[in-house]
């Protein structure tokens, strides 16, 4: 049952069967008699044309739902699934037989079925079966069960960071991590938040355990807290990562960034909207080492990473929170805090129409005039993201302007996890160094 859970769903054989039956199941929505194919299947093929190109119209141009340009072929697929939707009525018509006429409705649901998969082979949203059935695709023990199996985690002895040089491995150390299920209240911030996950290392499992540092990792919006076990795949990436440095690697915490229940995103701003940078910057930090004892022996300990928006977050959080944050990895993130509704419109609900307090936290602003020593990050663009490669492009240059020891990376693919993975995944050698454990 594991193994069928684990079943790949965006490569491979699931994939490209799903396809072919969407094909097939296509075909046999559109065959009929002469007045089905001169009659029925142009007019559907105009009405979903027209629709789609609405649609298109309306979501990008006017609404802005997305908070970005989406790959056209995405808008393909929807009318795809909706001329199948249209085909079933002639197709209910022509049918004489009964059986055949019950097959309708399952044929369609395989176009429209094929037409999620092509959607999710280009995010990479769900990558595996079981993903889209739990809320991770990963095993998540609660915090009860987690201390029922270990205890409760007290800080390790101040006696500086576990490095490979001073690390010997305990007999009794798992060859696995674990993923805690945990609510990080907002005590400080006051701040409403949803559910997030810390995963924790073997070395952190073993005893005694490593003194090892924490990386905070950014959802992006639309999006969750599971975003990055999901389609991410964090867990899997950090066990094999520590399995090969005798299980050292950081404790990642996953924390809510987008302000439970609001209608509008924090955007990770101390600001009308709430205080999600008083959140991130000490309730998250005080939690963790108070609940699990990591990242207590120096700041330098501490890191911040995310994708899309929670790149947006993790730049504006180590330019506004070096003391915090003075290492990032911003994944294709904009040039400054945005929502679908507008830069106008942001700063009138978030700071009263004040564009002097909206520069007060907006990094490109403060990147002129301030000069950062001991900070350095990581910048990753999309080859193929033209919307959002630009904007991580001036990013980069404004920290190398203002001292910041910063690296911009291409990383392939668009605006999808292939390219959110790359900035954690290929440069977790350059961040454990930075933490202090190289």
């Amino acid at each position: 049952m594991n193994s069928l859970l684990q079943l790949p769903i965006i490569n491979g054989a699931v994939p490209a069967a799903l396809i072919a039956a969407g094909l097939l199941a296509l075909l046999w929505l559109v065959w009929g008699n002469r007045r089905v194919l001169t009659r029925w299947v142009p007019g559907a093929l105009v009405i979903s044309v027209a629709a789609t190109v609405i649609f298109w119209y309306l979501a990008e141009k006017v609404w802005n739902l997305w908070g970005e340009p989406l790959p056209r072929r995405l808008y393909i697929y929807a009318g795809l699934a909706l001329f199948a939707v249209l085909m079933i009525v002639p197709k209910l018509v022509t049918l004489r037989r009964l059986w055949a006429r019950l097959l309708v409705a399952p044929v369609a649901a395989v176009v429209l079925l094929s037409a999620a998969g092509l959607a999710n082979q280009n995010f990479e949203y769900y990558p595996t079966l079981g993903s889209l059935f739990t809320a991770t695709g990963t095993t998540v023990k609660t915090l009860g069960q987690f201390e029922a199996d270990y205890g409760r985690m007290s800080p390790p002895a101040r006696t500086g960071p576990t490095t490979p040089a001073t690390w010997r491995p305990p007999a009794n150390m798992p060859d696995h991590g674990e993923v805690v299920f945990v609510h990080i209240p907002g005590t400080i911030s006051h701040l409403a938040t949803a559910n997030g996950y810390v995963y924790l290392p073997p070395a952190y499992l073993a005893a005694p355990k490593a003194n090892l540092p924490v990386l905070v990792l950014i959802h992006g919006v639309p999006g969750g807290t599971g975003d990055w076990l999901r389609g991410g795949r964090i867990a899997t990436f950090m066990d094999q990562y520590a399995a090969a440095h005798n299980g050292l690697a950081p404790v990642v915490v996953m924390p809510d960034a987008g302000d439970s229940g609001a209608y509008y995103p924090s955007a990770c701003l101390n600001s009308r909207a709430g205080q999600a940078a008083t959140y991130l910057t000490r309730d998250v930090p005080n939690w963790i080492k108070k609940t699990f004892g990591a990242g207590t022996y120096s700041p330098r300990q501490w890191a911040i990473g995310g994708f899309s928006y929670g790149g947006t977050c993790a730049m504006t959080l180590a330019v506004n929170h070096p003391e915090v944050y003075p290492t990032f990895i911003d994944s294709s993130g904009e040039s400054e805090p945005t929502i679908s509704q507008g830069h106008a419109y942001l700063v009138k609900k978030y700071f009263g129409g004040s564009t002097a307090d909206f520069a007060k936290q907006n990094a490109l602003n403060i990147l002129k005039s301030r000069r950062y020593k001991g900070v350095a990050g990581v910048v990753t663009v999309g080859a193929g993201d033209t919307f959002y490669r630009p904007q991580g492009v001036e990013v980069f240059r404004a920290m190398e302007h203002a001292g910041m020891d910063v690296r911009l990376q291409e990383a392939p693919g668009g605006h999808a996890w292939p390219a959110w993975r790359y900035g954690v995944y290929h440069n977790m050698e350059w961040l454990m160094g930075r933490l202090g454990v190289d």
